[in-house]
Formats: C-alpha cells, structure tokens, sequence
C-alpha cells in the first residue's frame, strides 16, 4: 500500500491570539511562522494609519473609512470590531475561507469581541489562546520599553489591561508569557495538538479501513 493512501487529509484551524498591548502576542506569533509549515497569517484591514516600518499587506491592509463601510455591507469580512482607541479592524472572509479549505491553518489576532464573534460564526474551526504578562508592572516595562506610543496612550492601555487579563478565563488556552521561548514552545504544542484532533480529519474512516485490510 503506498504511503500517500494512508495519508490523513485534515481540515485547517483558525488560532486566535489575544493579549493586552506588551504582552509579547506579535513574538509568539513570529516564532511560530517561523516553526511551522501550513500555517499563515490572517492579514486585517485597518482605518489607522500605518506605524513605522509596518508594510501594506503584510501587517495589515489600510483603507478608508468608507472602504471598510463598504465591505461590512457587503458581508465580506468574516469578523470586525472597533478598536478600544477608535481605528476599525476586520478579517477580509476569502482568504481564510480558501485557506482553510486547503487543510491549512490561520492565524488571527484578535480582541475578546472578535474571538466571541468568530466562534459563533465558525464554532469547533476557531481555538482562542489568550496571551498574559506575569505581571502588570512587567507589562508597562515592555510598553515603555518598545517607544511606540505616548506616556498618555500608555497610561490608557494600562486601564485596559485588566479587562483583558480577566478576558482570558473565557479562552481555550492560556499562556503566560514570562519567558519567550517557553511561551512559544506551549503555542505550538496546541498547534500540532489540534492537527490531529479527530474533529479536523477529513478522510478518517477511508485511512481506518485501509489499514485494517492490510494483511
């Protein structure tokens, strides 16, 4: 019997990471792309402006307001929400819809309303992994430590960060993202966990009988 007959065909999974701003989401994420094959990034369309060294289809799709307007009307974005400091993000349907198809993962970053939203909308295709910092004060460290925002936009995400934190009971998983390396490590063993979940196969009962007829 050739190997191919006895591969297992497997539908792909949407992975949601959340984290309150610092708590390291986009290195976790990083490294599992760099780990992991069949697996890729879902890119957001934005209303805010681009930040410093951040490339247009890659880290996110910027539009306009009345662009975005017009692919919420059109039901074209699988989920979208306000942020909590005013710009619009959203995850354009297609992409994903054909990656996922193809037996591949997504990965999604995403806010507690985004996670609720997409699970109602995708149920068992969607695992939500809430990242945490140990601490708050390690928290503002790495806010302050990366020079991104202003004192008073820092102090705002600060407010947020519990409301986020407490969030994560409502997750699959939680990591605590204390040391990078060890985070990632438990990212991907949820990744490879979740390939072979007997939900995801496709083509199980075809790779069980061709075993057993095997003499």
């Amino acid at each position: 019997m050739s190997e191919s007959n006895l591969m297992l065909k497997r539908k792909g999974t949407m992975f949601i990471f959340s984290a309150p701003s610092g708590g390291g989401k986009s290195s976790v994420i990083k490294e599992i792309l760099k780990n992991l094959d069949e697996i890729q990034l879902s890119v957001s369309v934005t209303t805010r402006q681009p930040r410093e060294g951040e490339i247009e289809g890659k880290d996110y799709y910027f539009i306009s307001e009345e662009e975005f307007a017009r692919l919420v009307k059109r039901d074209e974005l699988y989920e979208y929400v306000n942020s909590d400091f005013g710009p619009k993000y959203g995850t354009p349907k297609a992409p994903i819809e054909k990656l996922l198809d193809q037996g591949k993962d997504v990965i999604l970053d995403l806010d507690f309303l985004g996670v609720q939203r997409l699970k109602t909308l995708a149920g068992d295709k969607v695992k939500a992994i809430a990242l945490l910092p140990p601490s708050m004060k390690v928290l503002k460290e790495r806010l302050v430590g990366r020079g991104t925002d202003a004192l008073d936009v820092i102090e705002r995400r600060m407010n947020m960060a519990e409301k986020r934190i407490r969030e994560s009971a409502f997750y699959d998983y939680v990591i605590i993202n204390d040391d990078l390396n060890k985070a990632v490590e438990e990212a991907l063993a949820i990744i490879k966990a979740a390939r072979v979940e007997k939900a995801n196969i496709c083509n199980l009962d075809s790779v069980i009988n061709n075993i057993v007829k095997e003499i």
